[in-house]
């Protein structure tokens, strides 16, 4: 397990430099630098530093002090297969339903996954996915979001009233 964490280190650290390097290619376009390559360049540093302190801990700690093997628990794998599931669902949906809409069902089959039952916060935390991307990117930040069905019914541009 030692040399998969190496790998696994080196393999994200490669990827948090080619995030970091393509997000700094995009065009920043707002005051301070808040623009689109903004949230893309800071989560790069952050996955650079995990990956940084994953791979000193695989090379710096003995072999003894990792798990020599990993086998995944049925519940685990089946958890994995329900949040792809829930990602591919939300893609196909985004276009006929709209980006906000199809982000709230991927939220309400994934917080059951995760292990809340109450239907109650399962519903709450999925409207409140809903307007919470639809205030946050649509209004405030004025990105184009693929609306779908809610097109006419909340306007993207303007100011919030």
């Amino acid at each position: 397990m030692k040399r998969a964490e190496q790998v696994l280190g080196l393999v994200l650290l490669l990827f948090a430099v080619y995030i970091g390097y393509e997000s700094s290619l995009i065009e920043a376009g707002a005051e301070f630098g808040m623009g689109p390559g903004f949230m893309p360049f800071w989560l790069s540093v952050g996955l650079g530093i995990t990956a940084a302190a994953l791979l000193f801990r695989a090379v710096a700690l003995p072999a003894s002090r990792f798990a020599t093997a990993f086998y995944p628990e049925k519940a685990g794998a089946l958890r994995v297969i329900l949040v792809l599931a829930g990602y591919l669902l939300a893609i196909v949906l985004m276009k006929p339903l709209g980006m906000p809409i199809s982000l709230a069902i991927l939220t309400a089959i994934t917080v059951p996954v995760f292990g809340s039952r109450n239907w109650k916060t399962i519903a709450l935390t999925a409207v409140l996915t809903l307007f919470g991307v639809y205030l946050v990117f649509g209004r405030w930040l004025g990105v184009p979001l693929p609306m779908g069905i809610l097109e006419e019914v909340l306007p993207i541009y303007g100011p919030i009233y």
